[in-house]
């Protein structure tokens, strides 16, 4: 039988190493050793928060998960996490931008990695069009 700890040493690593990633990303864009520090202090923000919020999701899930059979357990937690991690944080807003700025797929993987403040604009700017409404009309 495994450890605990042996269960979170690659999420553990993944997650440093996301984290250093970050402050070599504000190095990068501002040279400075303050831009590396906002950078990390952000990155370590968006992962408490993403911790945070995955724990609550998978209560939720746990208890869906005790009533499915054992071959639908494994294809709810494959489609689910290829549909959130993959689709949702990475599909879902690159298609946003292509077709709020009529570019193509490689097009806006290029700006999203080239141009992130522009990226940035186009994914506010479609925010309207594709927002649902406060209330009847």
């Amino acid at each position: 039988m495994r450890s605990s700890l042996s269960y979170l040493l690659w999420p553990l690593v993944v997650t440093a190493l996301g984290i250093v990633l970050a402050g070599y990303l504000g190095w990068e864009f501002s040279g400075t050793a303050a831009g590396a520090l906002s950078f990390l202090l952000i990155a370590v923000v968006l992962a408490v928060l993403e911790i945070s919020l995955s724990f609550d999701n998978a209560i939720v899930n746990a208890n869906k998960l005790k009533e499915m059979t054992p071959a639908w357990q494994r294809r709810f937690l494959t489609w689910g996490i290829l549909i959130a991690v993959f689709g949702m944080r990475i599909v879902f807003p690159l298609l946003i931008v292509v077709i709020a700025a009529g570019i193509g797929p490689i097009a806006a993987i290029k700006l999203a990695a080239t141009d992130p403040a522009r990226y940035a604009d186009l994914i506010i700017d479609a925010h309207l069009p594709i927002a649902p409404s406060a209330g009847p009309s």
